[in-house]
């Protein structure tokens, strides 16, 4: 068996992972030696086919995942063509020809839009396609309310009322619990689309199980409890490194690891911030008034929209080119496994954060 495990709901991943766990194992307890996880960002295909190939040990089926591989295909928005299946040969080859049926084995991996490694094992007899993308808009709120009730949390709807309201003014306009939540929590990917973090829900759901007690939540209390902490370094990190103030930005780039933050989703915040600078010098060359400028980006609240306009025309046409070029490398280098992705984010950091600072002598 042949299972492609991908998707942005890691929660939904986890949980059918669990399963094909339990399946594999049979009730025998002897999974821990007849499971397999092979990082497949530097894997040899004859290192795959052995563990494929092995027969099980007192246990009806051999578990082999397979992590990385996917992801080392997925197509960017900024990748003309598709990086070439042609190392992979053998393993195909191999995978067509059969394997044991004593064998499950697993690939896993993220989003799947454009990515030429599934489209090619899809055609394999047998292979199971399982995509898990992650809950959006009523969907998702459904999903953060039911997951609540699981943990006999009920959700009160009302305004702000305590000491800890957002400093972001849209999400200090949120008065559902559930919606604030959701939004606490979730994460950019580097093609700038917003995406739920089913895993961190829960976990900030456990969290805030524990500190109402059968009290009633309100958004105070999600946002005191739930990430709010995290939601401003967010904010400070991407401002910071726009802003130029190095030391700043790496404060909050290690307060957001110790959070629990890929690279991949502080580089989502990054290419969103450069984004947003982008739209914003498109419409000052066209002449935009301040006011439409906030309407487009989302931010009409002054003190925000001036902010960004003040960072784009910093910034101008000739630095966000030479943004977009660092963080596309930067994108390149921690999904080929190159370099070290702490190591490459600082670097990325240092590197816009001295295009801000170039920008402030050009002004």
């Amino acid at each position: 068996m042949i299972i492609l495990l991908h998707g942005s709901d890691a929660l939904a991943i986890r949980r059918r992972m669990q399963a094909i766990r339990d399946d594999a194992d049979g009730n025998s307890g002897m999974l821990s030696t007849n499971q397999s996880v092979i990082d497949g960002r530097d894997a040899k295909v004859q290192e795959i086919l052995s563990q494929v190939m092995s027969p099980p040990f007192l246990a009806p089926k051999r578990l082999v995942v397979i992590e990385n591989l996917l992801d080392r295909f997925e197509q960017s928005g900024e990748q003309r063509q598709p990086r070439s299946l042609d190392p992979l040969k053998s393993l195909l080859e191999a995978l067509e020809s059969g394997i044991p049926e004593s064998t499950v084995l697993v690939f896993t991996g993220g989003s799947a839009r454009r990515n030429p490694l599934i489209d090619r094992m899809k055609r394999i007899a047998g292979v199971e396609d399982v995509d898990c993308p992650a809950p959006e808009k009523d969907a998702l709120f459904r999903f953060v309310r039911d997951e609540a009730a699981a943990r006999g949390i009920r959700f009160r709807n009302g305004p702000f009322r305590g000491a800890s309201i957002p400093e972001d003014e849209e999400l200090a306009r949120i008065g559902d619990p559930a919606v604030l939540l959701a939004t606490l929590v979730r994460t950019q990917s580097p093609s700038g689309d917003w995406q739920a973090d089913t895993l961190a829900i829960v976990n900030e759901l456990d969290k805030l199980a524990l500190f109402t007690m059968g009290r009633d939540a309100n958004v105070d209390e999600v946002f005191t409890v739930c990430a709010g902490d995290r939601e401003s370094n967010k904010f400070t990190f991407t401002d910071s490194v726009m802003d130029g103030d190095l030391r700043k930005a790496l404060q909050s780039l290690d307060a957001l690891r110790r959070d629990g933050e890929s690279a991949q989703a502080l580089l989502g915040l990054l290419i969103a911030g450069y984004r947003t600078s982008a739209t914003v010098i498109d419409l000052l060359a066209e002449g935009a008034t301040p006011e439409e400028i906030g309407k487009a980006i989302r931010r009409p609240w002054p003190n925000l929209r001036d902010r960004a306009i003040r960072r784009a025309k910093g910034l101008g046409p000739t630095g966000l080119k030479r943004a977009y070029e660092a963080l596309v490398a930067a994108d390149r280098t921690n999904k080929a496994g190159e370099v070290d992705e702490d190591l490459a984010m600082e670097i990325l950091v240092e590197q816009l954060a001295s295009l801000a600072h170039a920008g402030a002598v050009r002004s």
